[in-house]
């Protein structure tokens, strides 16, 4: 699962900047009066955090992040996106999926003389089986400058060094470190590791005994199709070896959106002739008289194509406790659907495996009627250098019978756009048509 991740001079964001899933502390104060009469819940009866055992510490399974144009919350999801997909490929592979999402490669904060030259910084803290690994990454365009990862056990919170290699610019080579919990036949390879290249990525391939939960996780992250790329992947979903697996998983998420009142009946995969890897895929419904009609896909509302793929990695992220990162989980889908998908994560029956969700949003109302903690919500809005800042509403220790969305849209908690008046709209026009 997700700690927190970091993450330093990335396209907009210029500072360190920090979005955590640890979840604060319970209050103990009493619900007032008034949030009783109101049907206010506490934070913990909206969402339940993840007890994790030995850190005194609890998860949060969903964070959203609300903000106005330009502020850099699409690039903060985007450095996490840009930071699993790094690490889960090789630099091959990595270098072909970049080709497909734009966002992927490396940019550093342009708007600024020293930051453009300076290397981009990342950390990741993730848990599992109660132990919390840290990988740290410091790269520019043209190699990695460090990579290492540590972990700590419950049992005795220490940091414990795994693997650690810093670029040495006199020699051009790489020094690396390696600690007594790491010995093994993987530490053969160090030597053949490229520059541009990430030891993590090469050790997916292997069978690594002390960080094979963390190994697996980051094998199913799924990338760049969670941030509105989906019609990327369904057309060769059907080639995967586990046909099987693939069929239960496809009849879950039809089920899931069949639900939410799509009027799909189901979806046909149908292999190209003319390719060796490739399908057309078709929505089918059924018409009044009984029988079946079917369309290409595409054809399909923006809204029923873009619910399908979610829906599909709703499915598999809920089977493994996995992580999905969605920017403008509203697009194109109705709020209501929306607040459903929140609270399957938030549900503890429905996601036992502690799946967890990350997006961006606009809409306010998912901010209202006991839907997401206030630890839950986070913001973004422009410094006065045009560089992102990131920050949770619990900055401003609001009560939790307050109407945050309200609040939020008169500008409490800035993350909101600043508008010029209707007297200077109308003047700006009469400006224009006297110009004209």
């Amino acid at each position: 699962m997700l700690v927190d991740f970091t993450v330093e001079n990335y396209r907009s964001i210029k500072e360190p900047v920090t979005l955590s899933a640890v979840a604060q502390k319970q209050s103990d104060r009493q619900t007032s009066q008034s949030s009783k009469r109101k049907r206010v819940k506490s934070d913990h009866e909206i969402a339940p955090g993840y007890h994790v055992e030995g850190w005194d510490i609890e998860l949060l399974p969903v964070l959203a992040i609300f903000g106005a144009n330009a502020s850099g919350k699409s690039n903060i999801i985007q450095a996490l996106d840009y930071l699993l997909l790094m690490m889960s490929h090789s630099t091959q592979e990595a270098v072909a999926l970049q080709k497909l999402f734009k966002y992927a490669k490396l940019d550093p904060f342009k708007l600024d003389s020293i930051s453009i030259h300076n290397a981009t910084k990342f950390e990741l803290r993730t848990i599992f089986n109660n132990a919390i690994y840290t990988y740290s990454l410091v790269l520019d365009r043209n190699h990695v400058l460090l990579e290492k990862l540590d972990y700590a056990l419950n049992t005795t919170k220490r940091p414990r060094r795994l693997f650690h290699r810093q670029w040495n610019e006199n020699n051009k080579k790489f020094i690396w470190k390696t600690g007594d919990y790491f010995i093994g036949a993987h530490n053969q390879l160090q030597d053949n590791i490229r520059e541009n290249e990430l030891f993590i990525s090469t050790l997916l391939k292997l069978k690594v005994d002390v960080i094979e939960s963390f190994l697996d996780w980051l094998r199913t992250i799924w990338h760049g199709i969670n941030l509105g790329s989906e019609d990327l992947y369904l057309a060769v979903i059907p080639n995967n070896q586990n046909a099987s697996g693939f069929n239960q998983t496809l009849e879950e998420a039809l089920n899931i959106i069949q639900k939410f009142d799509t009027g799909l009946s189901r979806i046909e995969f149908q292999k190209k002739s003319d390719e060796r890897i490739g399908y057309n895929i078709y929505a089918v419904h059924n018409t009044h008289d009984g029988n079946e009609i079917q369309w290409l896909f595409d054809e399909e509302s923006l809204g029923t194509q873009r619910l399908f793929q979610l829906a599909f990695h709703i499915v598999v992220s809920l089977g493994i406790g996995g992580l999905i990162i969605v920017d403008g989980l509203g697009t194109n889908i109705h709020p209501n659907i929306v607040r459903s998908i929140i609270r399957m994560f938030q549900n503890p029956k429905i996601n036992p495996r502690n799946a967890q969700l990350i997006f961006t949003s606009h809409d306010n109302t998912l901010q209202r009627n006991n839907l997401l903690r206030r630890d839950q919500i986070w913001f973004t809005q422009k410094r006065s250098d045009q560089s992102t800042e990131l920050y949770p509403l619990t900055d401003f220790h609001v009560r939790n019978d307050l109407a945050i969305d309200k609040a939020y849209l008169d500008g409490r908690f800035g993350a909101v756009p600043f508008l010029p008046s209707e007297e200077e709209m109308i003047l700006q026009g009469d400006e224009q048509c006297q110009e004209s």
